[in-house]
């Protein structure tokens, strides 16, 4: 089963549908009462959907509605705007960011539930972008029993310890956290931009980083990958994935491939296939700054991903030999 969250009958009307034979048809659900975020500055509006099971689903970004009977019917979350939404084993949680005060937050609640609870994120007293500043986030990812939380660091041509991000581990369901270094310590620059755990291998994680330093439309720019084997205790140097553009999603499908989307004045899918020692072009979607969305994968050889999400004609790839070749699904 799966399910895509898009564009209705009007530019900020969201519609869903569901597949239960892996996309090669498409039935189409009610409509939720929520408009896309990607055209509608509602502080209800939703961007993002994601599945924990059969039943159990979110569409957040930054509303957040919660269903539990496979999206026929929704709920919304009483909560603040959400930034970002990972599922774990047994519970989802999301960052919220309130929006007067700008006042960061972390929030859990069990699959199935619609019940949230407040949790406590690590100090940030010491940090130099805080979290609660209209400029500050948080990315939030889940792999079974493993959260990480990371403060992107700032993008330009100089690093300094305090400039490069911060990594946080949590294998108690987000009540403790202990801290990790961030590799970014390039002289050319580039802090923490985007992070994945390896599916299936929680303890193993891959880290962009990324300087911003470019050319017109973001076209020559340099991104410096990283590799752990430890959740992050300590860390490899891997082939650099691309010199073109900006970082916006990465994956691993725990099999040695992985893959990084990125956006400029022509937004690609690279991928590695040998455990990150080469990288190549496996997509060009036909966006420009135009984003991606749900690059995952269900298992070692299906995946997805969504591109681009907006102002351009959007595509849905599926993969089904570990994301060697992508083909788009039909509605």
């Amino acid at each position: 089963m799966g399910w895509v969250l898009g564009q209705g009958r009007c530019e900020a009307c969201a519609a869903l549908r569901v597949t239960r034979d892996g996309g090669e048809h498409w039935v189409a659900l009610r409509v939720p009462n929520a408009v896309l975020g990607y055209y509608s500055t509602s502080a209800d509006a939703v961007t993002n959907i994601a599945f924990a099971n059969a039943a159990d689903g979110y569409l957040d970004g930054p509303g957040l509605l919660v269903t539990s009977d496979g999206g026929t019917s929704w709920l919304r979350a009483d909560l603040p705007p959400v930034q970002t939404l990972a599922l774990g084993s047994h519970d989802a949680y999301v960052i919220t960011k309130a929006p007067r005060t700008m006042t960061a937050s972390l929030y859990r609640a069990s699959i199935g539930s619609n019940r949230w609870t407040h949790l406590a994120l690590p100090g940030d007293t010491s940090h130099p972008v805080s979290y609660n500043t209209p400029s500050g986030q948080l990315l939030l990812y889940a792999e079974a029993g493993t959260l990480v939380l990371m403060q992107p660091g700032i993008t330009g041509p100089v690093n300094t310890p305090r400039s490069v991000g911060y990594i946080w581990v949590s294998t108690t369901d987000g009540t403790h956290w202990a801290a990790r270094s961030v590799p970014c310590t390039s002289p050319r620059g580039g802090g923490a931009d985007v992070l994945s755990i390896a599916r299936g291998h929680p303890d193993a994680w891959l880290l962009d980083c990324f300087n911003n330093e470019q050319s017109s439309q973001e076209q020559n720019t340099q991104h410096i990958l990283y590799g752990t084997a430890n959740a992050g205790l300590s860390w490899v140097r891997l082939a650099d994935p691309t010199t073109h553009n900006m970082p916006e999603l990465l994956a691993d499908n725990g099999s040695g491939h992985a893959f990084l989307a990125t956006v400029g004045d022509r937004d690609y899918l690279v991928a590695t296939f040998d455990g990150g020692l080469n990288w190549r072009t496996v997509i060009i979607s036909g966006g420009s700054f135009s984003g991606w969305s749900d690059l995952g994968f269900v298992s070692s050889s299906v995946g997805f991903v969504v591109g681009p999400t907006h102002y351009a004609p959007e595509h849905l790839y599926r993969t089904q030999d570990g994301g060697r070749s992508w083909q788009v699904l039909r509605f």
